[in-house]
């Protein structure tokens, strides 16, 4: 595995950090979203209030809209219902490309004018890299609020990352 796949392209503290008008130079029209600790804390069953108005303007601002989960989706059915004109997968099994590929095949984009935005780098950014979409890799909202299996990963990914500055 080229270790080019696991860095991200961009890192920002938050979603609330991009750029718009940056990833539509780039030729972004689609961008997907991974939810727990990107959108909000870890298992949320409602979306925020702020964190709705911004996908709105991102919306708003000509991108379609992608949601993509490890989760299996069960009590998130609020978040499906406030996200319901965008595709979502749940299960997605990341770094698995199917999921990727279903919401591409959705957006009707290639690789390449997609972003993802996730915050895990063995999940979101090496799914992302692999099929050769812009990956855009975020602080995780509350890594105090994690499954054991992320915060054990999240030593290594602080490793990594050390080679992107």
């Amino acid at each position: 595995m080229p270790f080019r796949l696991l860095l991200p392209d961009e890192k920002l503290a938050s979603i609330h950090d991009l750029d718009f008008e940056a990833l539509g130079m780039r030729g972004i029209e689609g961008i997907i979203f991974d939810l727990d600790n990107t959108l909000g804390v870890w298992g949320f069953t409602r979306m925020e209030e702020e964190t709705l108005h911004y996908l709105h303007d991102a919306q708003r601002q000509g991108f379609r809209l992608g949601f993509l989960s490890n989760d299996h989706g069960v009590g998130r059915e609020a978040v499906q219902q406030s996200l319901a004109d965008h595709p979502m997968i749940f299960n997605a099994q990341k770094p698995k490309r199917s999921g990727y590929r279903a919401i591409l095949e959705n957006f009707e984009l290639l690789p390449h004018q997609t972003a993802m935005v996730g915050d895990q780098l063995f999940t979101d950014i090496f799914g992302a890299k692999r099929l050769g979409m812009y990956a855009i890799m975020v602080d995780p909202v509350a890594p105090d609020v994690e499954d054991r299996s992320v915060r054990f990963r999240r030593f290594f990914e602080r490793q990594i990352l050390r080679f992107k500055k």
